[in-house]
């Protein structure tokens, strides 16, 4: 058993909050490294035979500029995002690899090695920029690629900390693999579906769901499977789904207080004060259900709501519970998927858009997402294809850079954390997590899922008319 329960992940601050971060070099092939208030990109390794290799970047060397334009810094700010180097390089290597002309696809970086200050020009591979339907479709064939190659033999993908990590992780890629709509996902798509049923078609969730199941069971896990489950039989019509989608729902509701109040799995969390997050999550799973055909408890949908009616900040965001200043900065998965609730419920649509036009003001916020920023840059995108189609691409338009830099040479992508605290993607397993992190991020429009629009959408796993050749992805 791995030894780290997956309730122990929201006690954890992160050491090294406020302190540097460490990031994939995308189509360079390496790895950098960015520190507050510093203008400096520091190279901390480079990968064998990628284009950083070929034209001699070394460890060590601190990269100042692109072609005679200096970084701005990096900062601390959660609104300023990736503000600084980072931004500058990926949204400088998507533009530049897309060029069809040679002489034009280098980079010029301005660098100091030695105390030295030289420019040193790269070749890069021919890669279509994810500002084209082509190379968003490419980025979401790969991260597809790699969550199938790294399933387990047994049709789930497992995390460091056991059974609930590795049902939080296998229901988030399933719902990944089912908006990619690649026909080559089917036969991952079924097996995970399986898998998450359980061998008994009870899930793991015992008889009397106020004990805990096998290895700590929680209710991030209940609830992922709730939702990927829903949007399993919603595409392909398995009734199988249906009464673990029931159990599900209804284990979410007996462990919530009478004052509707929940925690991480049988007891309302934090001395009583509760865990807005499993309330907002719940209500996406009980909304998700409802749409599978399961019947909505309207009593348990109304005592969470009062949770979180008290919770909503001046500023739009739900807070971490219902007291004043308590994380908006991190509030991007409780707004997003309470959004998402009410937008699939059809229900109070003024509450849902207040939500929404959070999501859009802070769009820089997005990772910094209650130590699971992973969850926050998943769901937002949903929740503003659905409120907010313009917020949508300006989301994007915040986080290109973010996508070009996970996107490694050899097609694989590999995962960026925030500036915070990281501690619960690390527990999901960082790379597996950013597939389902990129390809989320750019399906919505393919409007594949229920999460995105409403009566009427695609058969998830229908073939796309034309498909990019992939470059081979590894784990």
């Amino acid at each position: 058993m791995r030894p780290v329960p997956f309730s122990m992940v929201i006690l954890l601050v992160a050491a090294t909050a406020y302190a540097s971060e460490q990031f994939p070099l995308g189509i360079l092939g390496g790895r950098g490294e960015v520190a507050p208030g510093s203008p400096l990109l520091t190279i901390v390794s480079i990968d064998p035979d990628s284009p950083a290799a070929r034209a001699n970047l070394q460890a060590g060397d601190q990269i100042q500029g692109i072609n005679g334009n200096p970084f701005v810094p990096h900062t601390n700010r959660l609104d300023d995002g990736g503000q600084g180097p980072q931004k500058a390089l990926g949204e400088a290597l998507d533009d530049l690899a897309s060029r069809t002309d040679k002489e034009q696809r280098k980079i010029s970086l301005d660098l100091l090695r030695d105390e030295n200050t030289i420019q040193l020009e790269i070749e890069l591979p021919l890669r279509p920029s994810l500002e084209s339907e082509e190379g968003r479709r490419l980025l979401v064939i790969d991260a597809s690629r790699q969550l199938v190659k790294t399933m387990t033999a047994g049709g789930y993908w497992n995390s460091p900390v056991g059974l609930t990590g590795d049902r939080v992780l296998t229901a988030w890629a399933l719902t990944a693999l089912l908006s990619a709509g690649l026909e080559e996902n089917r036969e991952a798509i079924e097996r995970a579906a399986t898998w998450l049923r359980g061998s008994d078609g009870k899930s793991w969730i015992p008889d009397d769901p106020m004990k805990k199941g096998p290895d700590n069971l929680g209710n991030w896990a209940i609830s992922a499977t709730a939702v990927a489950l829903s949007e399993h039989q919603i595409a392909i019509g398995d009734k199988r789904n249906e009464p673990v989608i029931e159990r599900c729902c209804n284990a979410l509701k007996s462990r919530m207080s009478k004052e509707g109040l929940f925690g991480h799995d049988i007891v309302p969390g934090y001395s009583n004060k509760g865990f807005n997050v499993i309330n907002t999550l719940s209500q996406l799973a009980w909304s998700m259900g409802a749409q599978a055909g399961v019947t909505l408890d309207e009593e348990a949908w109304s005592q969470s709501l009062g949770q979180i009616r008290r919770s909503i900040d001046p500023n739009g965001g739900v807070r971490y519970w219902t007291m004043k200043g308590t994380g908006t900065g991190d509030a991007s998965l409780r707004t997003s998927s309470m959004a998402l609730a009410l937008a699939i419920a059809g229900e109070e649509t003024e509450m849902a858009l207040q939500l929404g036009k959070y999501l859009a003001t802070h769009p820089s916020r997005t990772r910094e997402a209650h130590a699971v920023g992973s969850l926050g840059m998943m769901l937002a995108p949903s929740a503003l294809w659905r409120l907010d189609r313009e917020g949508y691409w300006n989301f994007f338009r915040e986080w290109r850079w973010y996508l070009s830099l996970m996107h490694r040479p050899d097609g694989s992508l590999h995962y960026i954390g925030g500036k915070r605290n990281n501690g619960g993607d690390g527990y999901l397993g960082k790379h597996r997590i950013g597939c389902s992190i990129a390809i989320l991020m750019l399906t919505p429009p393919g409007e594949r899922l229920r999460l995105h629009v409403g009566e009427s959408h695609q058969d998830p796993v229908k073939k796309p008319d034309s498909v990019p050749e992939a470059a081979g992805a590894s784990n």
